[in-house]
């Protein structure tokens, strides 16, 4: 691994020239909607969070909007990479000065890939029953370095809304073989059934076999893969290259933990985001390796403060104000970074650049920062 560099000088010792960064991309920025066609149907809690209109034509199979992306869907067409209001592709400005998109710990750590990506995603029906493989299995069968444990930020839910996670008992490999191939109810019976609310937040680890309930709608972080065993697709028309990664049916189900997820494992991997008041963690600590979602709330009485960090930044409730370059210097000592104020209200996503420099909210506002792994 490339040794990380070592830590600059105080910041009384830096020295600063008069030179000032006003390039808007080297600045906090509003991300456009980004929602590729999907198999299954919802889209509409997406728009009315974002405050848009849902037009006459509106094809509800754009489930998820895909938020500072540099991920491609595994099948359906391939796209999914955020492109930037100025036609960038992400990517693209990432690879122009990485240091300053994602912090120069980051770059030596992981090079020019966020290691995140972080979703809108509204169920307008219950999705199937599904799994993601670990990264140890990513690695060993389908070259990649990542698997794709992923979490949910309950934004919204129906009364009596719910999602399922994990085996309630233990499954033998020739029991999950005969369900899977059955296709029928009894797969999503033997998950663990789990009613949510708005504020609740879950940790799905690689290889738990879980689904999304109808009338649930999540911010999620993930890791940057498309990767996803479909325990039960003929009824959504997937083909089972697709369904199965292109492995074969017994090897794709290598891929999946068969439990039991008992009760005690459940609590561990389960928040309340809306219990943090000031700052503080929205998802379980396991979650750390893999991506963090800090939650920030301002009150009229309290600002909430934040270091410098690549993050997308959600607001989830209120308005005020965000301001960046507190710190005001940038990822290069010799520039300076002017402060910058934008205003938020629920609904607005921006992505912060690393180089952006230090964060204060103010206001009568919740946001919340998602983040890669430290």
């Amino acid at each position: 691994m490339t040794p990380s560099p070592p830590p600059p000088p105080p910041k009384e010792h830096q020295p600063v020239s008069e030179t000032t960064v006003s390039d808007p991309t080297r600045l906090p920025s509003h991300l456009p909607l980004n929602t590729p066609h999907r198999f299954y149907c919802g889209g509409q809690r997406i728009l009315a969070f974002r405050g848009l209109d849902v037009p006459p034509d509106f094809d509800d199979h754009r489930p998820e909007d895909w938020l500072a992306s540099t991920t491609r869907l595994f099948a359906e067409g391939g796209d999914g990479v955020t492109v930037l209001d100025d036609g960038t592709r992400l990517p693209d400005a990432l690879a122009t000065d990485p240091d300053h998109w994602l912090g120069p710990d980051h770059v030596a750590a992981h090079g020019v890939e966020p290691g995140l990506l972080t979703k809108l995603l509204d169920a307008g029906e219950r999705l199937p029953v599904h799994s993601h493989p670990d990264r140890a299995f990513a690695a060993a069968h389908l070259d990649c370095d990542h698997g794709k444990t992923e979490a949910w930020i309950v934004l919204d839910a129906e009364p009596s809304a719910c999602v399922w996670l994990g085996f309630r008992e233990e499954l033998p490999p020739d029991e999950l073989a005969t369900l899977v191939e059955a296709q029928d109810e009894r797969l999503l019976a033997a998950l663990n059934r789990i009613e949510v609310a708005p504020g609740d937040a879950l940790l799905v680890p690689g290889g738990q076999p879980h689904a999304i309930g109808e009338g649930v709608f999540v911010l999620e972080l993930q890791e940057p893969t498309d990767l996803s065993v479909m325990l039960e697709h003929r009824r959504f028309g997937l083909e089972e290259a697709h369904a199965f990664l292109g492995l074969t049916v017994p090897r794709a189900l290598e891929s999946v933990d068969r439990g039991p997820l008992t009760a005690e494992g459940l609590a561990a991997l389960r928040r309340r985001w809306t219990d943090v008041t000031g700052v503080g963690h929205a998802l379980p600590e396991e979650a750390a390796a893999f991506f963090r979602a800090e939650v920030l709330r301002a009150t009229s009485d309290a600002p909430a403060t934040g270091g410098a960090a690549f993050a997308v930044v959600v607001a989830v409730a209120g308005n005020g104000v965000l301001t960046t370059g507190t710190d005001a210097t940038g990822t290069d000592a010799t520039e300076t970074v002017s402060p910058r104020t934008t205003e938020v209200a629920r609904g607005d996503v921006l992505l912060v650049p690393y180089g952006a420099g230090d964060v204060r909210l103010e206001g009568d506002v919740t946001v919340i920062r998602c983040m890669p792994p430290v």
